[in-house]
């Protein structure tokens, strides 16, 4: 079975915005509670698999902007789950699926820095399972670059809204 991935439409416009607002809501949480990627960041709402690889019908194109900062939730929201299973020392067969999943999707191809993350995310789940993750080579590589997905993603959403703002 094929991943059903979200495509924006008219009729489903409004499970869009409440999808856009759990990404907000994550994004929140990351600034007040850890300044980053940290465990227990409440992602777990938003159904990050079915919105990393979203579309939008030509009538919808106007919403552009605002799926990317979906798609972009969802690899965060993704990455928070890996956080997740590795301080708990744990694996998840339905989430490492996923990412391999994702990294076989020819659109990842256009997307060299999601499938950087991707990888680093496999990687550092096909390590051993260690409380120190962050000190294990492929633990180390994946805190990288989820420092930069907080920043290019998390911060920059926020620093572009109080751009915005300022036009005002």
């Amino acid at each position: 079975m094929g991943q059903n991935y979200f495509k924006l439409q008219a009729d489903n416009y409004k499970e869009f915005q409440i999808e856009f607002g759990k990404v907000q809501w994550m994004y929140y949480d990351m600034i007040t509670s850890y300044g980053g990627f940290g465990h227990n960041i409440d992602y777990e709402h938003f159904e990050y698999e079915r919105f990393l690889f979203a579309t939008t019908d030509k009538e919808m194109e106007w919403y552009q902007r605002h799926l990317e900062i979906v798609k972009q939730g969802s690899l965060v929201a993704l990455g928070c789950e890996v956080v997740n299973l590795l301080d708990d020392e744990c694996r998840n067969s339905k989430v490492y699926k996923f990412i391999t999943t994702a990294l076989l999707n020819p659109t990842i191809e256009d997307l060299p820095f999601e499938k950087e993350v991707l990888l680093s995310m496999k990687n550092a789940l096909d390590e051993e399972i260690n409380f120190a993750w962050t000190a294990l080579p492929n633990g180390s590589i994946l805190t990288d670059k989820l420092e930069e997905v907080y920043k290019r993603y998390v911060l920059q959403y926020f620093q572009v809204m109080f751009e915005e703002g300022k036009k005002s």
